[in-house]
């Protein structure tokens, strides 16, 4: 083989590879966040105005903190459950008039659901928890 040939083959190579590895985000638009033992998630809803500032913790014998900064108005709802599961039990505590924290026992690793409902609206934040 001639080297104009090998080099083309190689161009061809490396040219679809980068093309495969830039299309990967037409692919996946939106992952779900994986979070572990002894990790921290930062997340804002979108469709309750004003905002509500999450957090989410677990340690690591996977009790999870669900801490969030409402408004003041009246404290969101928040439900925890695995995907196709029920939902667990939260111990919900206020630490201030705009602060509030949930505690409770995950009971399985594998996809969650975080419900944060106010007053006529309703936002779901999908998560993986990892062993």
């Amino acid at each position: 083989m001639s080297p104009r040939v090998i080099a083309i083959v190689i161009l061809v190579v490396v040219v679809g590879f980068i093309g495969t590895m830039a299309s990967v985000q037409y692919f996946v638009r939106d992952p779900l966040p994986i979070i572990g033992a002894n990790q921290m998630l930062h997340k804002r809803t979108r469709a309750i105005d004003p905002p509500i500032a999450l957090q989410i913790a677990i340690d690591g014998g996977y009790r999870v903190d669900v801490q969030f900064q409402h408004p003041g108005n009246a404290p969101p709802e928040v439900s925890l459950r695995p995907t196709d599961g029920s939902a667990i039990t939260l111990d919900m505590q206020s630490t201030s008039d705009t602060h509030m924290v949930a505690n409770g026992q995950l009971t399985r690793p594998g996809r969650w659901d975080l419900t944060v409902s106010a007053p006529g609206v309703s936002e779901t934040f999908q998560f993986i928890v990892r062993e």
